[in-house]
């Protein structure tokens, strides 16, 4: 639970320093060196990779008003189209727009500098959790996410990001109590005085994204052994964020399992909030309540059930760009679920799942952005 948590603020903390950089290259991802003939014939999934970066990137601007058009282009990756539509709309005062340029520089700085990838090596490992279309779809997801990916590097690289007007309006929106700014310009600043100060004001605005990150920093320093003060704002931060961030849901549901706030492990009382992260679709949920105390009290029909309603929102792209990793893990746990069970148990599971689906699809798609009427950017 530790290392979960450790990594979760530490990879927030490592997007820089004060200044907004240039990304470090602008050379295209390429494929290592083919690796022998794989076992699995890609289908095309070019507008399938479309749907799910679209949804990617609509996770990462979660809560931001976006101009239209923009998502459509960052799903298809003509990144630079989206980039200059937001410079407009960030130029004539729209904060929000000016946050998403923010993440969009650091996001084509990864991908730009991202490490090379064997397409083929990945394949070749499919069929052994993954078979006929199922393993077929996925090769294709690989497939045409490596292209998208060079696609959108190269797209990156003619963006005319204006770093020094973004930073200048990031800090301007801070400074007058814009609690989105805040929080963005929190993520960049070294010094922890500083970086305290803006989340404050932003809390002070019950604005759920600085209290999740106020929790995940107020957590690192305890386990860190830098703070022994105020341990119990852990919980009360999660559960307020949680309101309007499954994520944060699913993390008080972890932590009060666990016991990680100086409250004594509480798994009974952490279920109610794990389930209803699963309802809210949030992806890791559904690999939490196989391994976290909280899901020890559902029974084996009912985890099958909610693995099947998993990966049916992952076909459904609402996981976006883990959609390989997700389908890879869905099978694992369905298959191990299912081994040895009779008719009877599999029959009632997927009752059980079909009713989850009619019941909670419509409320995951919203909150993950995968929705037909998210999809009408």
């Amino acid at each position: 639970m530790r290392a979960r948590f450790a990594a979760l603020w530490l990879t927030l903390l490592s997007v820089g320093s004060w200044a907004i950089e240039a990304p470090k290259s602008t050379a295209p991802e390429r494929a290592a060196s083919a690796s022998p003939r794989s076992r699995v014939t890609p289908s095309d999934q070019s507008a399938f990779v479309a749907r799910l970066m679209r949804v990617e990137h609509a996770r990462a601007v979660r809560g931001l008003a976006m101009p239209p058009g923009v998502l459509n282009s960052l799903g298809s990756g003509e990144i630079d189209l989206a980039i200059a539509k937001l410079e407009t709309h960030a130029a004539q005062g729209q904060h929000d727009a000016n946050i998403a340029l923010v993440r969009l520089q650091h996001w084509c700085s990864r991908i730009s500098s991202g490490r090379t990838l064997n397409v083929d090596e990945q394949i070749e490992k499919l069929p052994d959790v993954l078979q006929g279309e199922r393993a077929a779809k996925a090769a294709g997801v690989i497939h045409a996410l490596h292209a998208y990916r060079q696609s959108a590097a190269s797209s990156c690289s003619r963006a005319a990001f204006n770093f020094e007007r973004i930073e200048a309006q990031l800090r301007d929106a801070a400074a007058n109590a814009h609690p989105a700014s805040a929080v963005e310009l929190a993520q960049l600043v070294r010094d922890p005085q500083k970086r305290n100060a803006l989340l404050k004001q932003a809390m002070a605005k019950d604005y759920a994204p600085a209290l999740y990150a106020a929790a995940t920093q107020l957590l690192m320093a305890v386990q860190r052994g830098q703070t022994t003060e105020n341990v119990s704002a852990i919980r009360l931060y999660l559960k307020q964020a949680g309101r309007t961030l499954p994520r944060a849901k699913l993390d008080l549901a972890n932590c009060m399992a666990l016991g990680c706030d100086g409250h004594p492990a509480d798994a009974l009382g952490a279920h109610a909030f794990g389930l209803d992260a699963a309802r809210d679709g949030e992806p890791t949920a559904f690999l939490s309540m196989l391994r976290m105390p909280w899901g020890a009290r559902l029974s084996r029909q009912q985890h099958l059930a909610w693995q099947q309603f998993g990966q049916r929102l992952n076909e459904a792209v609402c996981f976006g760009e883990a959609y390989v990793p997700s389908a890879v893990q869905f099978a694992q746990s369905i298959a191990m679920l299912e081994k040895d069970q009779d008719e009877r148990t599999l029959a009632s599971a997927r009752e059980q799942a079909e009713a989850l689906w009619s019941e909670h699809s419509a409320r995951a798609m919203q909150e993950q952005g995968c929705s037909v009427g998210a999809a009408n950017d």
